[in-house]
């Protein structure tokens, strides 16, 4: 009996979703350059850190997240030690979603200076994100 073409195509989506989504620490890259952050240590390590930060608002039921994490991860490889790359799974830090109204998820929010000053917000390319950012680097 033949495999229906749908399922066929729904399993090797899922198939090139679990290779192009491995953690980084399996595919090495950016392992340092990406933070993992918290309702309890936000101030800290963002708004009173010393570089500008970018701040990935995420979960990880949202295919959008998935999708935008390896992009997150190369810029933050990029920049390293330009500015500052954390993740925070908004299921876990409901405090911190919470005080910065956050609607849609992915939301890549760019601190400076202990303040918020932009957003980049759903699936975006590359350029896009680092477009974003790049004036907050350059200071």
């Amino acid at each position: 009996m033949d495999e229906d073409p749908e399922v066929e195509r729904i399993k090797e989506k899922k198939l090139e979703s679990l290779l192009n989504h491995r953690p980084a620490s399996l595919t090495g890259e950016g392992q340092d350059d990406v933070i993992d952050i918290s309702d309890a240590d936000f101030a800290q390590k963002i708004l009173q850190g010393n570089l500008p930060a970018v701040v990935d608002f995420w979960a990880p039921w949202c295919e959008p997240c998935t999708d935008m994490e390896p992009i997150f991860r190369r810029i933050a490889s990029k920049y390293r030690g330009k500015m500052k790359f954390a993740r925070l799974n908004i299921d876990e830090n409901k405090s911190t979603a919470r005080a910065y109204f956050m609607k849609s998820i992915p939301t890549m929010m760019i601190f400076s200076d202990g303040e918020e000053k932009g957003r980049v917000v759903g699936r975006v390319s590359e350029l896009e994100l680092e477009t974003a950012i790049i004036p907050y680097i350059l200071g």
